[in-house]
C-alpha cells in the first residue's frame, strides 16, 4: 500500500507503545504491542455465528471503533511518534484455544503435572541452533553438558530451511520466541512420528492470542526431525530430562506454593489442573498462560530448569541450607505460577494501574526499550517479584530471608531494570507484616496501587532523597 493510500486510513494516536482492546464489554488492558516492522500487523477477532461486535482500540488518548462480523476487515493506523504502524483487524471464526472434554477434565482435576514434551523439545532444540539462539546466551541455556550434546548432534543440521525462517522470525521479532515455544505444546507425535495437532489444544501461547504462531513451520519442523534422527536423541537424553522434572516433582514442593497462592488470592484460584512445561535449553525467558473451557480452568507455567550453578553466582559464594537452596532455585517457577494469579488481580484495577505507572522511565530503565514491559506489564513485573519476598518471609529459613530478599532486589534493580524494585519490596515486606489477621494480599491491592500512584507523581529529588510513600 503507498503512502497516499495509506493517508486515507483511520488514524489512532498513542503515546505508548502498547494500547488496549476492548471486545463489546470486555477490555484487554495492554493487550496489542505495536510491531512498525510488520506490515499489516493483524488482530484477530474470534466471533461467533452470525455475530456483529464492536471493537474498539483505546490509547492513552484516543480510540478507534469498528463492527466486525465474520470474514470481515479493516486497515487502520497507529501512529506511535515517528511510526505509522499498519494494523489489520480481522474476523475470524472463534476457535477455543483448548476443548477440555469431560474424559480430560477428569484426569487432570487436582493434578500438577511436570514435562519435557518431545514436540516441545523439538521447537526448542530449533530454535537453540539458529544463528540467535547460538548468540544470545539469555535466550538460550549455553552452560551446560545438555546444551553441548545438542550442539554435537544438530550441528550439521543447521541449513535445514527451517532453521534459516525460524532465525528470521526471531530477528524481525524477539518478542517470537517465547510465543513459538509455547505454541509447540499444542502439537504432539504420533505413533508413526509425524507432527499432529493435540486432541485438547489449539494454540497455548500467552492468553489472547487467537492464533498458532508455530504453524506455519510444521512442515519444515518434520523435515528437520526426520532428517535428524531427533527422536533417537531424545530417547537418549531421557535420563536427563527424568533428572530435571525430578527437582520439580520432588524437591521445589509446587503444592505449597500453589496452596500460598491460593490462599493470598482467593478471588483468581479456581484452577483445575496446573503444568509445568519446560525444556532444558531455556534460559532467562520465561512464561505462563492459563486457559477456560467447559468451565474448567488450567494454569500453565513455561519455565526453564534451575541449574544449581546460577544460584551459587547469585548467591555470591554463601552457602544456603538446603530448605533456602531450594526455595532460590524454585523462584523462577513460583514466579510464573504467581501470574495466573496476580495479573486477574491486577485487570479488576487496570484503568488505575496504567495511570499510575504512566511515568514509565520511572518504573523500567529506558534503555530497555519501549516495549519492555510496557503498559500495566511493568506493574505486574513489580508484584510477581514482590511477591517472591513476601513468600520467603513466610516459609524461609528467617536467619537467610535478609539474604534471598536481596538477591531478588539486586537482580530486579541491577540486571532486569527495574530501578524502584527496592524500594517497592521494602513498602510490600511491611505492607504484608503490618496486615490485620484475616487480610489476603489481594486485599492490599488498593494500598499497593496507592504506593504507585504516589511514587508516580513525586519530583526526582524526592524519591533519590529516599521517600518510599505509603
Amino acid at each position: 500500500m503507498g503512502a497516499a493510500a495509506q493517508e486515507t486510513l483511520p488514524v489512532l494516536k498513542t503515546t505508548q507503545p502498547t494500547v488496549s482492546v476492548r471486545e463489546g464489554e470486555k477490555l484487554h488492558q495492554d493487550a496489542w504491542r505495536l510491531a512498525p516492522e510488520v506490515a499489516p500487523d493483524i488482530y484477530e477477532v474470534g466471533l461467533k455465528d452470525n455475530e456483529r461486535l464492536t471493537v474498539t482500540f483505546l490509547s492513552d488518548v484516543d480510540s478507534l471503533s469498528f463492527v466486525m462480523t465474520e470474514g470481515s476487515y479493516r486497515d487502520f493506523i497507529i501512529e506511535y511518534g515517528a511510526d505509522r504502524c499498519r494494523t489489520r483487524i480481522v474476523g475470524v471464526r472463534a476457535v477455543p484455544a483448548a476443548v477440555f472434554d469431560a474424559t480430560y477434565q477428569a484426569e487432570h482435576e487436582g493434578k500438577i503435572s511436570v514435562e519435557i514434551p518431545e514436540m516441545y523439545e523439538l521447537v526448542n532444540i530449533a530454535l537453540a541452533i539458529t544463528d540467535k539462539g547460538l548468540a544470545d546466551p539469555s535466550l538460550v541455556y549455553h552452560d551446560s553438558d545438555y546444551h553441548a550434546a545438542v550442539v554435537a548432534w544438530f550441528d550439521h543440521h543447521r541449513e535445514e530451511p527451517v532453521i534459516d525462517a525460524l532465525d528470521a522470525a526471531l530477528r524481525q521479532n524477539p518478542g517470537i520466541y517465547a510465543s513459538l515455544k509455547m505454541n509447540a505444546y499444542a502439537y504432539e507425535f504420533d505413533v508413526n512420528g509425524w507432527i499432529v495437532q493435540s486432541k485438547v489444544y489449539d494454540r497455548t501461547a500467552f492468553p489472547g492470542e487467537r492464533v498458532n504462531t508455530l504453524r506455519p513451520y510444521l512442515k519444515g519442523l518434520q523435515k528437520f526431525a526426520d532428517h535428524s534422527n531427533f527422536h533417537e536423541f531424545y530417547r537418549r537424553n531421557r535420563a536427563t530430562y527424568d533428572a530435571q522434572i525430578s527437582f520439580y516433582q520432588d524437591e521445589a514442593d509446587v503444592h505449597a506454593m500453589l496452596a500460598w497462592l491460593s490462599r493470598n488470592f482467593p478471588g483468581s484460584s479456581a484452577y483445575n489442573s496446573y503444568k509445568i512445561i519446560f525444556s532444558p535449553l531455556v534460559a532467562y525467558n520465561q512464561s505462563a498462560t492459563w486457559l477456560e473451557n467447559n468451565g474448567f480452568r488450567e494454569l500453565q507455567a513455561h519455565v526453564n530448569y534451575p541449574y544449581p550453578r546460577d544460584l551459587a553466582r547469585r548467591a555470591q559464594g554463601v552457602t544456603l541450607s538446603k530448605r533456602a537452596e531450594t526455595m532460590a532455585r524454585s523462584f523462577i517457577v513460583f514466579t510464573e505460577l504467581n501470574h495466573g494469579f496476580i495479573n486477574p488481580e491486577a485487570d479488576k484495577y487496570a484503568e488505575r494501574v496504567a495511570q499510575a505507572t504512566d511515568r514509565r522511565e520511572r518504573w523500567v530503565d529506558p534503555s530497555k526499550g519501549p516495549g519492555y514491559y510496557a503498559g500495566i506489564s511493568a506493574f505486574n513485573e513489580y508484584m510477581n517479584w514482590g511477591l517472591v519476598s513476601v513468600w520467603v518471609s513466610d516459609l524461609a529459613p528467617a536467619e537467610e530471608q535478609p539474604l534471598l530478599i536481596q538477591i531478588v532486589d539486586d537482580m530486579l534493580t541491577k540486571r532486569r531494570g527495574f530501578p524502584r524494585f527496592a524500594a517497592f519490596d521494602a513498602y510490600l515486606l511491611d505492607l504484608y507484616r503490618t496486615r490485620q489477621p484475616s487480610q489476603t494480599v489481594a486485599d492490599l491491592y488498593p494500598r499497593i496501587i496507592e504506593w504507585f500512584e504516589q511514587e508516580n507523581v513525586k519530583e526526582p529529588d524526592a524519591i533519590e532523597a529516599g521517600e518510599t510513600g505509603g
